[in-house]
């Protein structure tokens, strides 16, 4: 009650990560893609309890529905259903699970990966660093779908292999961005000043080097996601993804190709959940660069 009667106005400076966080709330579109990037989340972990249907149940009494809000729609089928009569809304919140849930996970195994080797290799010097800077471009010569393709078609078809198949497939990348954004900021004064001042390699990257790369890791990690998603479910449409019967957006898309004419609904709605889900990533990703560069600054 004291600091509230004070008749001295104190300035609150806030935290780092606050600062960063209402940063990030200065752009309302960054906020709308970060509202539905928690929706996804949630409906990843909450799917089986919100789904009208198991995802594979088909309703013999009911094929091609159209969606709800169609003269001919049912309410039953919000979304409608595919030539087998499963309801596409339960198969879409199914879909989450597979499709932006392993895409979630995949980015973080290769970050984690990724982000220890680019360090290792960005702080290093001389041969050492040159030969490890001409291996990156070498896997970065290769495309990350091209990469994954390859590891799915010489492992089993599954869930498991796909996730490892990107998350592998997208390291590179990760350790690309980091280790050139380390040996930017290596011959920065404030990084001399810090090793003059008897600074070991660990405390120069951890509060002098880390901090100026936050931004490049964050456009890196949302890049990737966006990535695995796309990745997962191009591998879903082409037949060599996640086995049936599991749930996934692009194995869905591949199942309405053939109705587009008759049942365009079939094609439209996980299409827009991958547009969706990728333009929500990349939103969340242009706000907390743009909050970390200014926080920084």
């Amino acid at each position: 009650m004291a600091r509230a009667n004070s008749i001295y106005q104190e300035e609150v400076i806030p935290s780092p990560l606050r600062q960063v966080w209402l940063n990030f709330l200065s752009y309302p579109v960054a906020v709308i893609g970060f509202w539905v990037f928690i929706i996804l989340v949630l409906a990843s972990l909450i799917a089986p309890y919100i789904a009208p249907y198991p995802p594979h149940f088909q309703h013999t009494d009911a094929l091609l529905v159209p969606p709800s809000w169609h003269p001919n729609g049912n309410i039953a089928y919000f979304l409608g259903t595919d030539d087998l009569g499963r309801d596409i809304f339960s198969n879409l919140l199914y879909g989450v699970r597979t499709t932006f849930g392993s895409s979630l996970l995949v980015t973080l195994f290769a970050a984690f990966f990724g982000i220890i080797l680019g360090i290792l290799s960005g702080m290093s010097k001389g041969l050492k660093s040159s030969i490890l800077n001409h291996i990156l471009d070498a896997t970065l010569a290769i495309p990350s779908l091209l990469l994954a393709i390859v590891l799915v078609a010489i492992s089993e078809q599954s869930l498991a292999n796909v996730m490892m198949a990107v998350g592998i497939a997208l390291v590179p990348q990760f350790m690309r961005a980091t280790h050139t954004a380390v040996h930017q900021e290596l011959p920065r004064e404030y990084v001399v000043a810090a090793k003059l001042d008897g600074a070991n390699q660990v405390q120069v990257f951890l509060y002098v080097i880390l901090p100026n790369i936050l931004n490049s890791l964050v456009v890196q990690t949302t890049l990737a996601i966006s990535i695995a998603i796309i990745d997962i479910a191009t591998l879903g449409f082409l037949r060599i993804g996640v086995p049936a019967p599991t749930s996934e957006w692009g194995a869905m898309l591949a199942d309405g190709v053939d109705l587009i004419f008759i049942a365009p609904w079939n094609v439209t709605v996980p299409g827009l959940a991958i547009f969706v889900s990728v333009l929500a990533i990349n939103l969340v990703g242009y706000g907390l660069q743009r909050a970390v560069k200014e926080g920084i600054g």
